[in-house]
């Protein structure tokens, strides 16, 4: 049976919604015939402090010399073969800490590895959510779906109209940290539906890494002289 590493980033600051949305999914997920090994990350409470464009990653081999929370994070999201990003809406894109988070990634990376454009081939899943309709969670996705591409990772939606380019959904005005539990269990319409679109999207990443692990064993021989294929190749080889 062909093994998933699943790692689930909650960044939001407080328990409730994100979380909520995110375990549902991964739950749902268990009953996919993989054998998913599931991780999940909160940046709550966690100390994440912004890129300070002192270039030192470059020469530590990709180590950050801020001493913080970020290496632990940074070594899930490397042995991740998908990620599952859940996040709420903050001024029409993405918490801060998560974003201190990706900047830095990709910067230590470029130090981390000998090459530049390291494929990662992750396969990666957004859900945003926030108190508002159209109050920025396909913004927000489209900002995380920027840095996956940039990081060579695979972006990936869920099915038909209830989910473009991730999972989006609105606490109908509800500030509650549970509020969408509140509302899952009312059978509210909304909800529903972006809780159908949340699990169906992190099944077609769980699906799409196992298409991606098992064809990058087959080319293996074709793509281990290239040296931007050595993590991802690492990686699978774990298999």
């Amino acid at each position: 049976m062909t093994s998933i590493n699943v790692l689930g980033i909650v960044a939001s600051p407080r328990t409730g919604n994100s979380e909520y949305l995110l375990e549902r999914a991964l739950t749902e997920a268990q009953n996919l015939p993989f054998d998913i090994n599931a991780n999940t990350i909160r940046l709550r409470g966690k100390k994440i402090q912004p890129c300070i464009a002192c270039f030192k990653c470059l020469e530590n081999k990709g180590t950050c010399i801020l001493k913080d929370d970020f290496e632990e994070i940074k070594s899930a999201w490397l042995d991740a073969d998908v990620v599952i990003y859940s996040a709420p809406v903050y001024h029409l894109s993405i918490p801060g800490q998560l974003k201190c988070f990706i900047d830095r990634l990709g910067q230590s990376l470029n130090g981390y590895y000998d090459v530049r454009s390291v494929r990662h081939l992750k396969v990666v899943a957004n859900i945003a959510q926030g108190t508002h309709l159209f109050g920025g969670q396909e913004i927000a996705i489209a900002n995380l779906i920027l840095h996956e591409v940039l990081m060579n990772c695979v972006p990936i939606a869920g099915d038909g109209w209830e989910s473009y380019i991730g999972a989006a959904g609105w606490t109908a005005n509800q500030r509650d940290r549970q509020a969408f539990k509140q509302l899952d269990e009312s059978d509210d319409h909304d909800a529903s539906i972006t809780i159908r679109a949340a699990n169906r999207m992190v099944q077609r990443a769980i699906e799409t890494a196992a298409i991606i692990k098992l064809g990058g064993l087959q080319l293996s021989d074709c793509l281990k002289d290239d040296p931007r294929y050595k993590p991802f190749l690492n990686r699978i080889a774990k298999e």
